[in-house]
Order: C-alpha cells, then sequence, then structure tokens
C-alpha cells in the first residue's frame, strides 16, 4: 500500500472522500503514450501494490483510495485507440469521466456539480488557467519543480515528480462548456489526468504570493510575455530575478523582459540585458539597444565596466556601434576651487586686527568710565 500517494491529495481535502478508478492498456498500447508507459512499468512495478493475479504488461485496472494505490486484474479492455480511461470523485456527487487516446489527447466530462476545493481554485486563478475557451500550455516538469520544492532524499515523491513530470513534456489544454458538463480537452506525453495529479501531489501547500513567477516559468505561450509585462509593475521582491531568468527565453520573450527591466529601472541588469541580445534575437536586441541609451545615466561604475565587458563579447553590430562615453551622464556638482594661500594669510592677519582693534576698544571705554577722584582721595560734589 502507499497510503501517501493518495492522501497527499486529500490532506488539501479535510473531509473529502476521493476516489480514483482507471483501465489501463497493454504495454504494447500504451507505449505511444510514454509518461503513462513509464508509471505503469518503472514506477508502479516498484512502488506500488499488487493484488493477486495482476499482471501489469497485461490490460490492469488501478484504483486510488484514502488506503492507497492498488493494481488489480480487470475484464474490461479500452478500445484500440485507447491507452486509459477512468473516474475521478470528490466527496458524494458525480464522477468525472475521462478517456486518452493514444496520441496523448484526453478528454475530461466534468459534470455541472463537480466542485473544486478553495486550494486548487486559488492555484488554477493564480497561474491564470481557469479561463475557458482559450488553449493554455504550461511545462510540467517546470511547475512541479516551483511546486514541490527542494525534495529531500528519500522522500518518496522524488523520483515520481522528477521523472514522469519529464517524461509528461508540455501540457496543452482547453475547456468550454457543453450544456450543463464541462469539457476539458488536453494533451500530453501523459495525457491530461497524470500530469494533473502529478502537480496536485508536487504542491507542498504553502501559500505563494508569486503568481506571476509561476507564470512567467512555467507558461509556454502568450501568458509567458504577459507575464514579463506585468512584473514590470510588480512589487513582489521576486520580480527582477525571474525577469533575468526570462532573459534566456525566445526572442518574444526576452523582448518583454527586457522592456520590463526597463521600465522598473533596472540599470545594474544591464550587462544581463546586453547578454541577451544577438544576431538571433533582432527584437531583443533593438530593446537592448533602447535599455542602453535608458538605464546608463543610472547605472552604478560596476555595472558600467560589466556591460563594457559584455558589449566587446557581444556578436550584436548594432551595440558595439554604440558610443558609451557619448551616452548621457548625472550632471555632478562642480568642485570648489582650491583656496589661495595669499587670500588666507590675508584673513588671518585682518582676524587679528580686529580683534586686537575690539580689545583696545574694550579698555579704553572702561578708563572713562571710572569714576574721578580727589588727589586726598575724596569724592568731589
Amino acid at each position: 500500500m502507499l497510503p501517501w500517494l493518495a492522501s497527499n491529495v486529500l490532506a488539501q481535502l479535510p473531509g473529502v472522500p476521493f476516489e480514483f478508478h482507471a483501465v489501463v492498456a497493454p504495454a504494447a498500447q500504451r507505449g505511444a503514450v510514454p509518461a503513462i508507459a513509464w508509471f505503469a512499468e518503472h514506477w508502479l512495478p516498484a512502488h506500488g501494490t499488487k493484488a493477486q493475479g495482476a499482471a501489469l504488461e497485461r490490460t490492469f485496472a488501478l484504483h486510488g483510495t484514502p488506503s492507497g494505490l492498488v493494481a488489480a486484474t480487470t475484464r474490461t479492455e479500452p478500445g484500440k485507440d485507447l491507452v486509459a480511461a477512468g473516474s475521478c470523485r470528490l466527496g458524494d456527487g458525480a464522477p468525472l469521466l475521462w478517456q486518452c487516446r493514444t496520441d496523448g489527447t484526453e478528454d475530461w466530462f466534468v459534470p455541472a456539480g463537480f466542485a473544486l476545493p478553495a486550494a486548487w481554485l486559488s492555484r488554477l486563478r493564480a497561474l491564470d488557467a481557469d479561463v475557458l475557451g482559450q488553449p493554455r500550455t504550461l511545462a510540467t516538469a517546470v511547475l512541479a519543480g516551483h511546486l514541490a520544492g527542494g525534495l529531500a532524499e528519500g522522500d518518496p515523491r522524488a523520483e515520481l515528480l522528477r521523472l514522469c513530470a519529464s517524461e509528461c513534456g508540455d501540457l496543452t489544454w482547453i475547456a468550454w462548456h457543453d450544456g450543463a458538463q464541462l469539457r476539458v480537452r488536453g494533451r500530453s506525453e501523459g495525457g491530461l489526468l497524470l500530469p494533473t495529479l502529478l502537480l496536485l501531489f508536487a504542491d507542498d501547500g504553502r501559500q505563494r504570493d508569486d503568481g506571476l513567477a509561476l507564470r512567467a516559468f512555467a507558461a509556454r505561450d502568450h501568458e509567458r510575455d504577459e507575464a514579463a509585462r506585468q512584473l514590470g509593475l510588480s512589487p513582489s521582491p521576486h520580480s527582477v530575478a525571474t525577469l533575468r531568468a526570462m532573459l534566456h527565453g525566445d526572442d518574444t520573450t526576452r523582448l518583454c523582459a527586457i522592456d520590463a527591466l526597463t521600465r522598473r529601472g533596472a540599470a545594474d541588469e544591464l550587462p544581463a540585458i546586453v547578454a541577451a541580445a544577438g544576431e538571433t534575437a533582432p527584437l531583443a536586441t533593438l530593446a537592448a539597444t533602447d535599455a542602453l541609451r535608458s538605464l546608463w545615466v543610472d547605472a552604478s561604475p560596476i555595472a558600467r565596466q560589466r556591460t563594457r565587458a559584455a558589449i566587446a563579447q557581444s556578436a550584436s553590430l548594432d551595440l558595439r556601434r554604440i558610443d558609451l562615453d557619448a551616452l548621457p551622464r548625472r550632471a555632478s556638482t562642480p568642485a570648489a576651487p582650491a583656496p589661495d594661500a595669499t587670500a588666507d594669510r590675508s584673513t588671518i592677519a585682518l582676524v587679528w586686527l580686529s580683534l586686537s582693534a575690539f580689545g583696545l576698544l574694550g579698555m579704553w571705554l572702561r578708563e572713562r568710565h571710572r569714576e574721578p577722584r580727589c588727589q586726598s582721595g575724596e569724592v568731589p560734589f
């Protein structure tokens, strides 16, 4: 039994029963979907529980409950174009039905009363993944890594989240209303349900305020560029570091990241901005040229030195043509002229003469106000 596998999800669903049932096609048929094949042929035999008579190379049933995950025999055979099919149930409501085809495309049929827990809805909104009628793409392994954080040696999730999530690759899906039910269609190298469950297992349950960072790292569509644009105004302390990482993306992503860093006035990022430009990234090169002219005036001496070195190594002729010494600089306060030695001596002499004059004046006034006396010592009337 592996109670941790089911209880990891159930921990986020206090008091809500969870059931998962699936029929998995034989090895020859499921090989077309690598992540499901890896899970069934490598991870499940080593870590799962097999009921008596179950043979994982043939068609088998997989049951997940609060008691654990069990592989068992079944008489149900999936269609020739299916790798797996089954249902998921939360609480006592109607189940979600799903089926995964041999090309990795999977359909969900979600009943109207199927309510997700608040924690899951919060994650979907943070990733902007709750929209309808708009296709989305996320990198499963990248998102799993961010949600799980550091995995200690011996953590039973480690192999599953690192290897199986990598086998899933990028996950693309779209959701729409179909009458009273919700339809979801997705595709990856592991279908739709397997990568979804992996992300739920990866989530450590911590409250995060870096939804933009998650979208920037994990999105593989327009949401990545949109996240970069919003990071240009975000107060998050992770914004600059995230944008710096996005400078290694494709040309459009680099353009958005450079523009956001320029709007933030991140002058110390100039070396990384220059390094992101090149002949294969024309949009990023144009943005880097503008950023150089805008941020140079505020760059620190160390940042300027590193920027010069980055330009010297750059393959972009446009950047190497820029005369850095001709770029605007902050106006500095002119230094005070050095004092004249002759003026100093004259000033000192004038001070001494003034002090002497005040001293003599004081002595004269004191003598003037002294009372006169006769020679006999009597005070005259």
